[in-house]
């Protein structure tokens, strides 16, 4: 990953540049006013820079005047705080602040400029290749004699208020915001134009950055990023931005699986600052989004040829902008790499995700899906459209936007997250569900079975459900048991989330998973059901897609619809469901053998509501006779997930099948 971290930027400072296939050594001498900006802090919320020239024909004086600045101004303006509090200035560029509370009420500090000066005079004298500079620098801030601002002239030395142009200019400065306070040469040429200064910010910010004092800098050596031999390599990743490192290098670290490998490496200079600009400028703005309703690295590995690569850049720019253009046009789930990704060819380009912590720095990573291809998202978003169009009586009859299949997997968030709010924070963000939805993610992506891991899909829908029952218990909003969320209050229509609406989005993802091949309805060779309902308004359900593939399954989701009934007669009656049938449940810690006992509870129930006089009731009982006394009997061989899947299944479908006589409110 950190290969193609490394050769997006590189290629993002080609297209900027206007250049093709240079490497960052040619950028650095042939473009450095282009790369100096990028690699220091951003400088976009200073709006005046003061400039000190030395005049030529005023020997000893020097100007200060101000300027309003703009994006092209800031980028001729590389600045980068110190590494310490107490540290002298990087550079001729200072931040200039207030601090009408302290004495002297501006900084930086006396002392700090004192240490500048120090440490300016000892680059002018270190025989570098920016000696010259530094020395033209000095002359202007700590050896000119007069500091002519506005139409005043103010002496500096020893025996004045400011003892040299530096401190005075900083404690005439009237401003009571940041300014910028920099030095231009003679020319006219700022900071970021002279070549000298560029280079020097660069060996400079890369013992800021690049190294702690723990681990230093070692040279010669290879670097194990891009190959080059004999450089210097930095120790300090977590300087790029980026925490984490190793993780494609297989063998690295034996006996550990490549996703593990974390450890830090050293990097070259130019790796190092690759990857820097790739954090700080390309992957905020166009490589994250979110997958599975979790934020996410959209990393492309770029394949083919180099005119390829460069023009896939291009391209992906083109088509960030024209998305940003449209607004709210488009909605936010296409606004990351995943729809663009999926027109191109294998041979082009695949794509990597990686979870992390987003911040200062990317760390904390918690997992990694790589290699994904565009023809499997091309297959996907097919079957995205199937879904979303599911013509079946089991599908939500007012789906939820933010169940909408998309190829960021957004929906995966909306079926697996816990109600409840603050008090259900903490299960939102376990390790063990986000665990399932990254094993999920990968099988969907790659198209494999989701294998071991459906056991640990089924147990996160079942605590979903239990924490959807419990929400309902709490509120006593019985109604959520049965009807689906829907109101339409004057021309605001509005949809939300019930437990009955909630089991029909998980029917058509259930629908979804078994047509992609991760998660098929039905074992290889099982022989079809032989089953058709008495009821003709049942027959829809058993068609294909259901899942109703077994009797046994049959059986629990015509009972799980008498079950319905119950619960609809208790609330309309006024009895407390959440201390009556709701307990029947157990908390869906039933399984098969659970089901005769909750089968003789239901019938009691219904006759003494006396509904069974209803013929649509009986024709179910009759069904349930068929199924149950036929072949399945006392013992149903149901687990518990594939039990409480098909009862609630079956309930969430109460009043479409058995509707009240009194027309109810969907709320």
């Amino acid at each position: 990953m950190l290969a193609a971290m490394r050769e997006l930027a590189l290629l993002d400072l080609n297209v900027r540049c206007k250049q093709t296939g240079l490497n960052l050594s040619a950028i650095r001498e042939q473009h450095g006013e282009q790369l100096a900006p990028l690699l220091v802090e951003a400088a976009e919320k200073i709006p005046r820079v003061y400039l000190l020239q030395a005049q030529t024909n005023q020997p000893g004086v020097v100007r200060m005047r101000v300027e309003d600045l703009d994006d092209a101004k800031r980028q001729r303006l590389p600045f980068n705080k110190p590494s310490g509090a107490q540290s002298p200035a990087l550079g001729p560029v200072f931040k200039r602040t207030s601090k009408p509370k302290e004495n002297p009420p501006c900084g930086p500090s006396l002392k700090i400029q004192n240490t500048t000066a120090k440490e300016f005079t000892a680059q002018a004298q270190s025989g570098a290749v920016w000696s010259h500079y530094f020395s033209e620098v000095c002359a202007t801030l700590f050896n000119s004699t007069v500091l002519e601002f506005g139409d005043q002239n103010y002496c500096v030395g020893d025996d004045q208020t400011d003892a040299h142009i530096l401190a005075a200019a900083i404690r005439l400065i009237p401003e009571k915001e940041t300014v910028f306070l920099a030095v231009i040469d003679a020319t006219g040429q700022w900071p970021g134009d002279r070549a000298e200064y560029q280079n020097y910010l660069a060996q400079c910010l890369a013992e800021i950055k690049y190294v702690t004092g723990e681990a230093q800098p070692y040279s010669p050596a290879r670097c194990p990023l891009c190959g080059a031999t004999d450089v210097t390599l930095y120790p300090n990743l977590r300087g790029t931005g980026i925490n984490f490192s190793n993780m494609d290098r297989v063998g690295a670290f034996p006996n550990l699986e490549v996703k593990q490998a974390w450890k830090s490496y050293g990097l070259c200079l130019d790796c190092a600052d690759l990857l820097y600009v790739f954090k700080n400028h390309l992957l905020t703005q166009q490589f994250t989004g979110f997958v599975a309703g979790d934020k996410a690295l959209l990393l492309p590995s770029l394949l083919g040829n180099s005119d390829g690569r460069r023009q896939f850049l291009i391209d992906w720019r083109k088509y960030i902008n024209a998305i940003n253009n449209a607004g709210n046009k488009i909605g936010s789930h296409e606004k990351d790499l995943l729809d663009f990704v999926r027109d191109r060819d294998d041979s082009q380009v695949v794509v990597h995700i990686l979870w992390a912590t987003f911040g200062q720095v990317i760390d904390d990573v918690r997992g990694v899906v790589t290699d994904i291809l565009p023809s499997r998202l091309r297959q996907l978003t097919r079957h995205n459209q199937q879904a979303n169009n599911w013509q079946h009586p089991l599908a939500p009859r007012y789906p939820l936007e933010d169940a909408t299949f998309d190829l960021n997997l957004t929906l995966l968030l909306a079926l697996l997250k816990r109600p409840g709010g603050k008090r259900a924070a903490k299960a939102n963000d376990s390790s063990q569900l986000f665990a399932i939805k990254r094993q999920l993610v990968e099988a969907i992506y790659h198209g494999v079975p989701l294998g071991t891991a459906t056991a640990g899909l089924w147990r996160e829908l079942l605590i979903t459900a239990r924490w959807r029952l419990d929400d309902i218990a709490d509120s006593s909003n019985f109604g959520g048991l049965l009807y689906e969320g829907y109101s339409d209050k004057g021309n605001k229509k509005n949809h939300y989330w019930t437990l009955a609406g909630w089991m029909k989005h998980l029917a058509r993802l259930l629908y979804y998973l078994d047509s992609i091949g991760v998660l098929p309805m039905a074992a290889p060779n099982t022989e079809a059901l032989h089953f058709e309902p008495s009821l003709a308004a049942l027959k829809p359900y058993f068609q294909s897609g259901s899942g109703l593939n077994t009797r046994e399954k049959a059986f629990t989701f015509l009972l799980g619809i008498l079950y319905g009934k119950v619960l609809q007669v208790q609330a309309a009656r006024g009895v407390n469901v959440a201390s009556n049938a709701l307990t029947w449940l157990k908390r869906l810690n039933l399984d098969g053998r659970d089901l005769p006992e909750l089968y003789c509870k239901i019938r009691e129930k219904l006759l003494n509501y006396g509904v069974e006089a209803s013929a649509d009731v009986r024709a179910i009982v009759q069904d349930l006779g068929r199924l149950g006394g036929q072949s399945i009997g006392d013992t149903i061989g149901l687990d518990q997930t594939v039990t409480c899947y098909f009862l609630l299944l079956g309930q969430s479908i109460t009043v479409d099948v058995l509707p009240s006589k009194i027309k109810t409110t969907e709320e």
